[in-house]
Formats: C-alpha cells, structure tokens, sequence
C-alpha cells in the first residue's frame, strides 16, 4: 500500500503576553501504512555477476565438469547456496535469508527454481508477520519482477523463465499478468503442457472458463499429469448445475 501522507496547513492566530502573533504550522499526518519491499528494492539490473559474466542454466558449459569442481558450476552453486533449507525458506546458508538465493541468481540468472523460490520469499516476507520479524530473515535486496525482466533480457528464449514469472503474478493475484507470461512461454513453444496447464489456472481466474476447458484440454492432451485444473473446472460445473 501506499504511504498516506497528508499535509495540512493551519493558520494559528495566538496571543502571547499581548503580542499577536500568526503561526503557520505544517502538520503531517501519516496514517497506517505498510511500505511493500519492492518499493525499496535496489535495481538488480546494476548488480554485478558473481563470475564475471551470467551463466545460461541450461547451457553445457553451466553443468560440466572442470579440473576446479566436479559437477559443474551448478553443481557447485546449488550444493553450497540452493540447498533444501534454502529451497524450502527456512534458513540460509552462507548468511540470513535471502543471501544464498540473490548469490544463485548473481551467477545463474535464469535459474527457474530459484527465481520461483525468490518470488516466494518475497511474497511471505511482504505479507507473513512472523516470518518478516525473524531476525535471519532480511528483506530482499533486489525486487523479485527485476529478477524475472533480467533473465528474460539475458537468456530471452528460455520457456521456464516466463512459466515461473507467469507463477509469481498469480501468486500475488495479477492474474492478467500471469496470462501475458504464459502466452509469452507458448510463443517460444507452443506444445508446453505446463503453459497450457496455468493459463487455464488463470482463465478460471479471470472468469473466463471456456478459454480454461480449451487450455485444460491442450494440457492434457499433451500429457500434463497433475488433474487439480480438471477437479476445478469440474467443480464448476457441478457450481453451475445447482
């Protein structure tokens, strides 16, 4: 929410030992506000790479193995920062939350399970009290939306980047932004179940349930194995029956 600033001027006329005198006062009044992470949040875009150039996640040269680490870069980024801890918001690794993931997506900027998780700490740290209060939990440094806008600018035809940005809009309700990312998945392939899959989550959303049944139907037909978009278009059918 926005910070409600009002500003009001009262013209005080006081009489002090006989002597008038005219005060103009500026008061400000502030009312209860919550001031959002984003509206803080540095410009990832001017963060540094932490090896010197970003890495692609899906790239050979991120995953094979070299004379300094076995496994690969991801390999050792994921063991050392993006452990099950991490992963899972509990606590970080190297330092307080969200360290370890800002380090991940300093290296590997399109790394899809840790821009997912990324938007997900920002979303509990923006609306879960507890969690925000933890002395290990620190507010994000950088806005999740410019974390997702860099990795679509640096590794543009990656479909899981807009998948997973498509996610974080629905995850704070903006439900038409999230249909705009998974059209722009189905544009870099359009036989992607899991695209089809969510913009029918999102259709449901939006109202628009029979652009949802021809998604749902895509989806399946493609071979997408979760049925939670099948029970609700069911149960809106039996909605609809009473």
């Amino acid at each position: 929410m926005s910070i409600v600033k009002v500003i009001m001027t009262l013209n005080v006329q006081q009489r002090l030992k006989g002597i008038s005198m005219n005060i103009n006062i500026k008061v400000g009044i502030i009312g209860l506000y919550f001031i959002t992470v984003s509206a803080m949040a540095e410009d990832c875009m001017s963060a540094k790479w932490k090896r010197t150039k970003p890495y692609d996640y899906y790239a050979e040269e991120t995953r094979a193995s070299t004379g300094t680490f076995n496994g690969g870069l991801l390999f050792l980024v994921e063991n050392r920062h993006f452990t099950k801890d991490v992963r899972m918001l509990k606590k970080g690794s190297a330092g307080p939350q969200p360290t370890d993931l800002i380090f991940v997506l300093n290296t590997i900027p399109n790394h899809p399970s840790a821009l997912d998780a990324y938007s997900r700490y920002e979303h509990r740290y923006n609306t879960v009290e507890s969690f925000r209060n933890n002395p290990m939990n620190k507010s994000p440094l950088y806005d999740a939306e410019c974390m997702f806008n860099r990795a679509s600018i640096v590794f543009p035809k990656e479909i899981n980047t807009y998948i997973v940005w498509g996610m974080h809009h629905a995850r704070y309700g903006k439900y038409h932004l999230a249909i705009e990312k998974y059209k722009r998945a189905l544009l870099i392939k359009e036989d992607s179940p899991e695209s089809h899959y969510n913009l029918g989550l999102a259709y449901i959303k939006t109202g628009d349930i029979e652009l949802a049944k021809d998604h749902a139907q895509l989806a399946y037909k493609l071979g997408y194995p979760l049925l939670g978009l099948k029970h609700k278009l069911a149960e809106l059918e039996v909605e609809k029956g009473q």
